[in-house]
């Protein structure tokens, strides 16, 4: 079982001290060192003011703060979670997220996701109403420019006349894609182009603020995956070829009132049986110092002890 840890710049009571230069590193360097699968920040570029003051996480751009990360570590993997697409220029994107492969050494992973903030989609210069549309057209420009000598053609915003993203991702044919969302739209592109999908377990109140099917509990995530599995089927691919993630598992992590290790060892041992592979996470934002305390506990006595959940299963299941 992998644990990725998004920064907690994703903390909604974030303060701006958790993204000085010292604690950043150190917070790459220690999940490095604990075992954590991956690094994450999510694209949240221009929130609402009142999305802010209702709750919302914080952020900061995720590739400029993924770079940060990779110039002061070796392995860890680098996570966008999540990039909303219809933001985005799709060969801007396709440059930037190659360049960072490239100067990672292929480290890096895109979780991908439509957004769901109308506000922040209008401030973008983004159609709230075509959110779905512009996924796959930002998608499929940004895989073509990713592979093919030139690409002329034209979009939302775009028009191209043979032009080409260079450098090449050192990840080829292009770095992972994981697709992010409940619902059958993120599935099926999972399904076809996924090298991941990233499920979230909601209450009611969550779903309909980030607007995705409601996934109340593991027995819901096992009926997604089943039916995910049918869509790999009938896309040709092998579904063990396409990664299973999953957040929401328990709340945001925080050293100060602490968290029962047994209890999430058990959560984990549940998502894994029905084949995730991959749990995501985030630490508390509000303290730099107790940011990294926490994600340093967290390694050691929750990180090292499930990473071998998932083999352990599959050895008792074929047994």
């Amino acid at each position: 079982m992998k644990i990725v840890v998004q920064h907690g710049v994703g903390d909604p009571g974030w303060q701006p001290s958790v993204l000085a230069p010292p604690f950043v590193g150190e917070f790459a360097r220690l999940a490095e060192r604990h075992g954590y699968a991956g690094i994450a920040f999510t694209d949240h570029p221009a929130p609402t003011v009142r999305w802010t003051a209702a709750g919302g996480e914080g952020s900061s751009d995720p590739l400029v703060s993924l770079a940060y990360c990779a110039a002061v570590t070796s392995s860890i993997e680098l996570m966008t979670f999540v990039l909303a697409l219809p933001y985005h220029n799709p060969f801007r994107l396709a440059h930037q997220a190659a360049t960072l492969d490239a100067l990672s050494g292929g480290r890096l992973t895109l979780a991908l996701g439509t957004g769901y903030l109308r506000g922040e989609m209008r401030a973008m210069g983004a159609d709230p109403d075509a959110r779905l549309a512009a996924f796959d057209a930002v998608l499929e420009t940004m895989l073509t420019a990713w592979t093919a000598e030139s690409v002329s053609g034209s979009g939302p915003g775009w028009s191209a006349r043979e032009v080409h993203v260079q450098p090449r991702p050192v990840q080829q044919p292009h770095p992972p894609l994981w697709f992010h969302g409940n619902s059958a739209f993120g599935r099926e592109r999972a399904a076809r182009y996924g090298g991941g999908w990233l499920g979230i377990l909601t209450t009611p109140q969550l779903a309909t603020t980030i607007r995705t099917a409601h996934l109340p509990d593991l027995k819901a995530a096992r009926l997604a995956i089943e039916d995910l599995h049918r869509r790999c089927e009938a896309a040709g691919r092998d579904p063990a070829s396409v990664s299973l993630g999953l957040s929401g598992l328990w709340p945001m992590l925080d050293i100060r009132p602490g968290w029962d290790a047994d209890a999430i060892a058990e959560a984990a041992r549940a998502a894994a049986s029905i084949g995730v592979g991959t749990l995501f996470t985030t630490i508390c934002g509000d303290d730099p110092s107790a940011a990294n305390e926490t994600l340093a506990a967290f390694g050691e006595q929750v990180v090292a002890a499930v990473a071998d959940i998932s083999t352990i299963l599959t050895t008792r299941s074929s047994s």
